[in-house]
């Protein structure tokens, strides 16, 4: 899987990681599907009611369906929604056990779901990493 990032979705990424270090903040990825790649076009930020702690983040749940809902609907059903990104201000880009715990959940529901994770700080940059839920089949 390739996963292709605009330009315009990086800098929105790194201004909301900015905005609010030293706390982690996170979001939606919304984008389409090619095949097997993911191109990510557009992110819908935490929400007003979301919790921002130095080693974690809730997003606001009812204002991001709310935003994910108008998404959709202004682009008459063309994007789709492709995983969750959050930062890690200051820290690494690798995935916690909760955000691996969360990336099975939402798997779950959407094939090939991604989490993607931007790490760093206004002084070294940010690094971002995504990876993609894979689903496994047992005989």
């Amino acid at each position: 899987m390739t996963i292709w990032l605009t330009t315009a979705v990086e800098k929105l990424l790194v201004a909301s990681a900015e905005n609010l270090a030293p706390f982690e903040t996170g979001g939606m990825l919304l984008g389409w599907r090619d095949e097997s790649d993911r191109i990510i076009t557009d992110i819908v930020g935490p929400g007003d009611r979301a919790l921002h702690g130095r080693y974690a983040f809730v997003p606001d749940h009812r204002w991001q369906k709310q935003q994910l809902g108008s998404a959709f609907a202004r682009s008459a059903g063309d994007l789709d929604y492709l995983g969750d990104w959050h930062t890690h201000p200051g820290g690494y880009a690798e995935m916690s056990a909760i955000d691996r715990a969360t990336l099975r959940r939402i798997g779950r529901k959407v094939p090939g779901a991604l989490t993607l994770i931007a790490a760093g700080d206004r002084d070294t940059g940010w690094l971002m990493k995504a990876w993609a839920h894979r689903r496994t089949s047992f005989l």
